[in-house]
């Protein structure tokens, strides 16, 4: 009986211990800084060529895009296209901004919608120049790697 209790004691003590790890582990820590539109807006260059071009006023432009199939034809081809942007999250992925494009004035076709997702904010545990920052368009998989161009 007694090797019981001391068994139950040592669980007990045991599960204290841990409670107490886990308690002080996640005391302090930041929470994670939520992506604004001035982390977004700005010129983005891509690593096959692409750029992109995120304003203030809601638009966007993509000129130079290689393999794009948000065309009259459906065909993998460059792509140059204007756009309108929202802040906004695709399920489980980074979070980022979805555009909108029209190709020659025509309204936007599926395959002419997609997420630009951020990863990272250079906010927060980071040198804060934005070096560590990088984004992808999602349909596009990562291809195509794109950096914003210093302001400033």
């Amino acid at each position: 009986m007694q090797n019981l209790a001391r068994a139950v004691l040592v669980l007990f003590g045991l599960l204290v211990l841990v409670t107490v790890y886990l308690a002080r582990s996640t005391e302090g820590s930041k929470p994670s800084v939520p992506l604004t539109a001035e982390d977004v807006i700005g010129t983005w260059h891509g690593d096959r060529g692409a750029r992109l071009q995120v304003t203030a006023d809601g638009r966007a432009r993509l000129t130079d895009a290689s393999d794009r199939t948000c065309n009259p034809t459906g065909q993998p081809a460059a792509l140059t296209a204007d756009g309108t942007w929202i802040m906004d999250r695709h399920s489980d992925e980074s979070p980022g901004i979805l555009i909108k494009f029209t190709v020659d004035g025509t309204p936007p076709v599926p395959g002419c919608a997609d997420w630009f997702t951020v990863n990272g904010t250079g906010k927060g545990g980071t040198t804060g120049d934005g070096s560590d920052v990088w984004a992808r368009f999602l349909g596009h998989g990562d291809r195509e790697r794109f950096r914003r161009v210093p302001t400033g």
